[in-house]
């Protein structure tokens, strides 16, 4: 296994996929954050280099069955050793909702340094307070849960309108272990995370290169993501924070690939980019956290980056019986899909099908049937690898795993906290 860091040097744009042309007016948008299609893409192309820095088009088998997770954001810090990895930062997770908090001197304005966090958890009830109705757990086996805030805590005021987007991974780390250490406690943002790239807007214009002057009417946008985080008090830019994309190439085991680093164009507008192999590690698992998994039989599954699942919102190969547990959907935090496509280089070329996929940040809550033992094992499994389903087609598809080999649905597990179960349970008595 390997970890290869890019670091854009320019706003880095991912299109969204939306018609731009040689037109007067036109914009490229760049999307939030890139799928992890487009960085295994540009792994791949990597890897597939002849000497002279030419894609040799026989390699795309080869470089195909390359497995790639992520892209993870990272802060990078410079010392006697070169560049290295100083914070890992991962989306926002789906069952964490920030409020804002009032300021002392004026009870009717918003503190926005400061942030309420609340847990959404699993509520097990057919008719809520306010006489509102669900079907959602009367469906039999494919019954789920509604996730949302505790009873009695619809006076908590407004969400934050501008929560941090990525958490530091220590903060996250402690709320896979134990949500109560924030769950209902005031925290500052700058220490809970931050937005990740800026989006930067540049406008442009063509030139005459025989008048050598703009040509009239020739004016085009482009939006980019600019990775660099101005942190609190930071008011030069050489205090700034370098932000990158860190991608795991190959098995655990692996050490033999063939990536070229270097500095090189990358995504759309062909921005210069730095490919930089790491020597940082992947964050573990936390001990404690597995044995509190393996005592509660239950987890939550975080995504890292987006997955694909053929039910929507739904995991199948995930379910599926592995390493001696059975898994069980018990409900799931998620906000609304993304959609991808793509380009197929392979005989014949052509725009890839498009798929919804579930965002990062996305919670699943499972029960766990197995011995202790196997839940270690699955758990060990789960951690840091990719949780998509498999290629619709198996029997016309060379690998049907291909949406993990290509980053979608890397994944951790955090614990299943006791107050969500004293809920139910005290909702079914």
């Amino acid at each position: 296994m390997e970890i290869w860091l890019i670091e854009p040097h320019d706003p880095l744009i991912v299109r969204d996929g939306k018609p731009f042309g040689p037109n007067s007016g036109a914009r490229a948008t760049t999307l939030p954050f890139p799928f992890p299609s487009t960085t295994t893409g540009g792994i791949r192309s990597r890897a597939g280099m002849s000497k002279d820095g030419i894609f040799d088009t026989n390699q795309i088998s080869r470089v195909k069955t390359i497995k790639v997770r992520g892209p993870l954001l990272v802060q990078l810090s410079e010392d006697g050793n070169g560049i290295t990895v100083n914070e890992w930062l991962v989306p926002a997770p789906a069952d964490a909702l920030l409020f804002e908090t009032k300021l002392l001197s004026d009870k009717q304005s918003s503190n926005d340094k400061e942030g309420l966090i609340r847990q959404l958890i699993p509520r097990k009830t057919q008719q809520f307070a306010n006489g509102a109705e669900t079907d959602f757990d009367s469906k039999g086996e494919d019954a789920l849960m509604l996730v949302g805030l505790p009873e009695n805590e619809d006076n908590l005021g407004k969400p934050h309108k501008k929560p941090p987007l990525y958490w530091y991974w220590n903060v996250f780390e402690n709320w896979l272990l134990d949500p109560s250490r924030y769950d209902g406690g005031v925290v500052a943002l700058s220490r809970l995370g931050h937005k990740g790239p800026e989006r930067e807007r540049r406008l442009h214009v063509s030139i005459d290169a025989e008048k050598r002057a703009a040509k009239e009417g020739a004016l085009f946008e482009t939006s980019g993501l600019e990775f660099t985080h101005a942190g609190k008090g930071q008011q030069c830019l050489s205090e700034a924070q370098r932000l990158a994309l860190a991608i795991i190439v190959g098995e655990d085991k692996d050490t033999q690939n063939t990536i070229r680093g270097g500095i090189t164009g990358f995504a759309g507008e062909r921005r210069i980019v730095s490919w930089r192999k790491s020597n940082s590690t992947l964050p573990t698992c936390n001990l404690d956290l597995k044995e509190a998994i393996k005592a509660q039989k239950a987890c939550r599954v975080f995504l890292l980056t987006p997955a694909y699942f053929k039910e929507g919102y739904r995991p199948t190969w995930l379910l599926e019986p592995k390493h001696g547990v059975k898994s069980k959907l018990e409900a799931i935090a998620i906000q609304r899909p993304q959609v991808v496509s793509g380009w197929r280089l392979e005989h014949p070329p052509g725009p890839k099908p498009t798929r919804r996929l579930a965002p990062s940040g996305t919670v699943l809550f499972l029960t766990l049937e197995g011995t202790p033992e196997a839940i270690e094992t699955w758990v060990d499994n789960i951690w840091m690898h990719c949780i998509s389903d498999d290629e619709d087609n198996k029997e016309n598809s060379d690998n049907p795993e291909q949406y993990r080999n290509d980053g979608f649905g890397l994944a951790v597990v955090g614990t299943w906290p006791s107050e969500s179960e004293e809920i139910q349970e005290g909702q079914e008595s």
